[in-house]
Formats: C-alpha cells, sequence, structure tokens
C-alpha cells in the first residue's frame, strides 16, 4: 500500500499496511474499513468504480460521508483506485480514458489523497505492442499535467497482459519523465501474466525504484500455471 512521498535528501518513506476496497467486494464502504482496522489494517485503497460499495457514488455529495467514514474507523484513504486503458485504436475513446483517469483524480483531490492507480490498458486487434506503447506514453504525457493541477500522483499498475513486464514499465516512465506519473508495484501479477520466479525477481527490481504503492499478493507455479495463495505461504520474493 502506499507511502508518504519521498523527500529530498533520500529519506525512506514511511509504509502504511492495508488493502483494496475492491477486495471487499460489494460490501458497504462503512463496514469494510470496520472489518479492516479489526484485521489491523492501517489504510485502504478506495475503489472509484461507481455503485461498487452497496451502491455508493463517490462524488461531491457522498465525499464529506466517506471522509467521516474513514476518520471513524481510524482507518486512512491512502490511494484512489483509478482506471485507464490508453491502448485505444479509435481517438474519441483514448479522449474518454482519459476523462474517466481525470474523474478519479478529481476524487483524489478532493478527498486530500495523493496517490492514484492507473493501467497503461489491454491488446486490441489493430494496434501493435509499439503503437499501443506510444499511444500510452502520450496519454500519460497529458495525465501528468491534470494530476499536477490536482495535486495527485498517478501510480500505473503492472497488470493484464499487454505489458506486464517491469523493465518496460520502467522504461514507459523513465519516457514520460513526471514526478506524477510512477508505478504500483503488484507482487503478483507478474507470474499470473506468466513470468517465472527469476524474470519476477528482475522485474520487481526494475519497478521498485519507481514504485509509489504496492499491492502485495504470494503464489506458486504447478501443473495448470500459476496459483494465488495466502502472503507468506507462496513462492514469490515478497519478504
Amino acid at each position: 500500500m502506499p507511502g508518504d512521498p519521498e523527500p529530498e535528501g533520500g529519506t525512506k518513506r514511511m509504509i502504511s499496511v492495508g488493502a483494496t476496497s475492491l477486495g471487499f467486494g460489494a460490501k458497504p464502504l462503512p463496514r469494510l474499513l470496520e472489518e479492516l482496522r479489526e484485521l489491523g489494517g492501517e489504510c485502504v485503497e478506495l475503489n472509484s468504480r461507481p455503485g461498487l460499495h452497496d451502491g455508493l457514488v463517490l462524488e461531491g455529495r457522498t465525499i464529506s460521508s466517506v471522509q467521516a467514514w474513514a476518520n471513524d474507523s481510524g482507518i486512512a484513504i491512502g490511494s484512489v483506485g483509478g482506471y485507464s486503458d490508453f491502448a485505444q485504436v479509435d481517438d474519441d475513446a483514448l479522449a474518454r480514458e482519459l476523462t474517466r483517469l481525470r474523474g478519479a483524480c478529481e476524487l483524489a483531490s478532493e478527498l486530500e489523497v495523493g496517490i492514484v492507480r492507473a493501467f497503461v490498458g489491454e491488446p486490441k486487434t489493430g494496434l501493435d505492442l509499439a503503437e499501443a506503447r506510444s499511444r500510452a506514453v502520450d496519454a500519460f504525457g497529458l495525465a501528468a499535467v491534470f494530476a499536477a493541477e490536482l495535486g495527485v500522483t498517478l501510480a500505473i499498475e503492472n497488470h493484464g497482459r499487454l505489458l506486464n513486464d517491469g523493465r518496460a514499465l520502467a522504461s514507459l516512465v523513465e519516457e514520460i519523465d513526471s514526478p506524477h506519473v510512477k508505478l504500483t508495484l503488484d507482487s503478483g501479477n507478474f507470474s499470473w501474466a506468466g513470468r517465472d520466479l527469476d524474470q519476477a525477481r528482475d522485474d520487481f527490481e526494475a519497478v521498485l525504484p519507481h514504485a509509489v504503492s504496492v499491492h502485495i499478493k504470494d503464489g506458486v507455479w504447478t501443473d495448470e500455471g500459476f496459483e494465488f495463495v495466502p502472503a507468506g505461504c507462496g513462492s514469490l520474493p515478497i519478504a
């Protein structure tokens, strides 16, 4: 989960431990915050999907209730789970994705939350990897502008089948070259996408210098592929 931005001078970030609200499914937000506190959690990544938590739509008229629930529970909102798919063939579709991500950033800004999780996107027919990457670089460059205006940092997660590669993601954010575009490391998603243990270690090493948020997962390799297991019970180097 998120840590505070690293101050000048290289001081280590403080780490808070929590969970994603998405992991609790449709459960009402006040109840899931209480359960997270009982589990020892300190923070939550609040998913921005409309209606996910018992119909709750996160907007201006509900922000004060969300803040009150978080304060009452003692659980900090550490990040907002935004969505984006910039691997688009159509320019209008790409514009809609930018609008969707901006909405998550505006929500985070209203909540005074500094990190918004984002995605590169998924493979599309007629769009090769080089073009998809180019479109993602351009789109995140535009997104970095409104992220800066709103005082948030976008944290691109290794996710899906298009660009689930540590070195490729590190190269992406280095090319974008904005303090408002960093990474979320999901420790299980590289292996879910087909990477072996040695490759996953290499992915972690490439991503961690750019990571501002971490989703901890673990798993084991079986004859059927990679299988998720409780954190600490698998083979991934997450300790």
